[in-house]
C-alpha cells in the first residue's frame, strides 16, 4: 500500500511576513485615498479656461431664493438667464408649452441658445434646468449647472470656433417631472438634431463630480471622455446601478432619442432640496469639476463628425494610479475564463502536492461562478469581480506552488503586487455607496464589499498570521 502523503504547509520567513503586512497597509492607505480633485480657478484665470469663481456670480444671482415653476422668482431667474445669453453674444429664445413625462404633466418654459460652428455635422447639446423646489434656493440643484453652461459658453467664445454647433438648453419644470425636457423632445424643431447631450445635475451640495449615466451604445462617448478628461471620475458600476433605479433626470427623457451622458455630485444629501442648498454651502471644487467636464467635452465633441455610426458598450473605471481605464464589454467573458483557468490550475497544483489550503479554491468558486452571471446581466459591474479575482488567483497560485518557506524573491514581489486590483477598485467605492444608497441599504452593500475585499487578500493574510 502506498504511504499516505502528509499535508504540506507553506509559511514565510519573519521578514517576508513583515513585508506582506507592510504591503497590505500601503495598499489599504492607497485604496482609501480619494482621487485627486482640481482646485477652483479664480476669476483671474485665463479667459479660455473655466473658472468656478466666475461661475459663482451666476449661482449667487439665481439661488437667492427658491424659484419653483409659477413663482415670481422663477420669472426673475428666467429673465436673468436670457439676459446672460444675450450678454455673451447669442440670441436666446424661449419655448413655452405643456410638458408630459410619464404621470407628470404641466407648464414649462425652456430657454435655448445656439453657438454656430464652422462646419456643423450635428450639434452637441449642453443641458441643465433652472427651476428649483419650493423648499430650497437650488444652488446645487441646479443653479450651479446653469452657471456651468454660461461659463462654458463664455470660455468657448474666447477660443477657436468649434466645428459643430453647440446648443445650450436650460430646461424648466425638471423638479415637477422633467416637463421641460419632455416639451423639448416632443415639440422643438431642434429635438432630433443633437449628436450627443451632456446633462448636468446634483443631489447635494458638493463632493466629486461624477459621470454616472450614459445612453447606449456608450463606448464611443466613454473614449471621448477619457481623451477630454483623462482623470475623469466615471464607473460602469455606477451606470449599471443607476439604470436599475427608479430615479429620473432630464437625461431620462433625452435618452429616448439621443445619445448622452449625465454628470452630478452627491455629497451632503441632507441639504438636497433644503434651505441649505444655497451658495454658501456649495463646494467650488464640484463646480470646477463640472465645468471642466463641460468645456473639455464641448471641445472634444465639437470637433468630431457626430454623424458617424456607433456600436458597443464599455467597461470603465478610474484608479488612483491610472487615468480612466476603458475597454470593450467584449473582453468581459475572456477575463472570466482567464480567472477560472488560473484558479483551477492553482487548485490542481495544490491538490497534487497536497498543500494545506488548496480548499480555498472552493471559497473562490462562488465569485468565479458569479462573474459569469454578471458578465451576462451587468457587464459594467464585472471589473469589481474579475480584476480582484485575477489578483487573488495569482496569489493563490504562488501559495500552491511555493516551497515550504517563502523567502525574498519573485514570489514575494508577486504577493505584494497581487492585492492592487482589490484595494484600488473595491475600497474607493465604499464611501460612495453609503452616500448614494443611504446608511441602511448602502451599509449592507458595503459589508458585502468589505467581505469580498478580505477574501481577495486571504493568501497574503494566511502567510502573515
Amino acid at each position: 500500500m502506498e504511504p499516505r502523503k502528509e499535508k504540506v504547509s507553506v509559511t514565510a520567513t519573519p521578514a517576508v511576513r513583515w513585508a506582506l503586512a507592510g504591503g497590505l497597509a500601503v495598499w489599504t492607505a492607497l485604496g482609501f485615498t480619494p482621487l485627486s480633485r482640481p482646485l477652483p480657478l479664480p476669476a483671474s484665470a485665463p479667459d479660455s479656461e473655466f473658472s468656478a469663481e466666475r461661475a459663482m456670480v451666476t449661482v449667487r444671482a439665481i439661488a437667492q431664493r427658491p424659484h419653483p415653476v409659477g413663482s415670481a422668482d422663477h420669472d426673475r431667474v428666467r429673465d436673468y438667464v436670457l439676459g446672460e445669453f444675450t450678454r455673451l453674444g447669442l440670441t436666446p429664445t424661449t419655448q413655452a408649452g405643456i410638458g408630459t413625462f410619464g404621470r407628470y404633466s404641466g407648464k414649462a418654459e425652456n430657454i435655448l441658445a445656439r453657438l454656430p460652428g464652422t462646419a456643423n455635422t450635428r450639434p452637441l447639446m449642453l443641458a441643465a434646468h433652472y427651476d428649483s423646489t419650493k423648499r430650497g434656493p437650488g444652488a446645487g440643484d441646479d443653479a450651479h449647472a446653469v452657471a456651468v453652461l454660461l461659463e462654458t459658453l463664455r470660455a468657448l467664445r474666447q477660443s477657436a470656433p468649434l466645428r459643430n454647433d453647440c446648443i445650450f438648453l436650460v430646461t424648466d419644470g425638471e423638479e415637477d417631472g422633467m416637463l421641460g425636457a419632455a416639451l423639448f423632445m416632443r415639440e422643438h424643431r431642434w429635438h432630433g438634431e443633437p449628436g450627443v447631450v451632456l446633462n448636468f445635475e446634483a443631489r447635494g451640495t458638493g463632493g466629486a463630480a461624477t459621470m454616472f449615466e450614459t445612453s447606449t451604445p456608450n463606448a464611443w462617448m466613454i473614449r471621448a471622455l477619457r481623451r477630454a478628461v483623462p482623470a475623469a471620475n466615471a464607473t460602469s458600476f455606477a451606470y449599471e446601478v443607476y439604470r436599475r433605479m427608479p430615479n429620473n433626470t432630464d437625461l431620462s427623457v433625452f435618452k429616448q432619442g439621443l445619445a448622452g451622458m449625465n454628470f452630478a455630485f452627491i455629497e451632503h444629501p441632507e441639504w438636497y432640496h433644503r434651505p441649505q442648498d444655497d451658495p454658501a454651502h456649495l463646494d467650488l471644487r464640484s463646480v470646477q469639476e463640472q465645468g471642466n467636464y463641460a468645456l473639455a467635452l464641448a471641445r472634444e465633441f465639437g470637433a468630431q463628425d457626430l454623424n458617424q455610426p456607433h456600436s458597443g458598450n464599455a467597461v470603465y473605471f478610474p484608479t488612483l494610479l491610472t487615468p480612466l481605464i476603458v475597454y470593450s464589454t467584449a473582453w468581459v467573458r475572456l477575463l472570466a475564463w482567464l480567472t477560472l483557468f488560473v484558479i483551477a490550475a492553482a487548485a490542481q497544483s495544490g491538490w497534487v502536492r497536497s498543500v494545506r489550503g488548496f480548499w480555498f479554491a472552493f471559497v473562490l468558486a462562488i465569485p468565479v461562478i458569479l462573474q459569469f452571471v454578471v458578465a451576462s446581466t451587468a457587464p459594467g459591474v464585472s471589473y469589481l469581480l474579475e480584476w480582484p479575482l485575477v489578483g487573488v488567483g495569482i496569489a493563490f497560485a504562488v501559495w500552491m506552488t511555493a516551497p515550504p518557506v517563502i523567502g525574498f524573491g519573485w514570489r514575494l514581489a508577486v504577493l505584494l503586487l497581487a492585492p492592487a486590483p482589490s484595494f484600488l477598485l473595491i475600497a474607493p467605492m465604499l464611501h460612495s455607496l453609503i452616500v448614494a444608497l443611504g446608511p441602511r441599504e448602502g451599509g449592507i452593500v458595503v459589508a458585502v464589499a468589505a467581505l469580498w475585499l478580505l477574501i481577495t487578500v486571504s493568501p497574503q493574510l494566511k502567510l502573515v498570521v
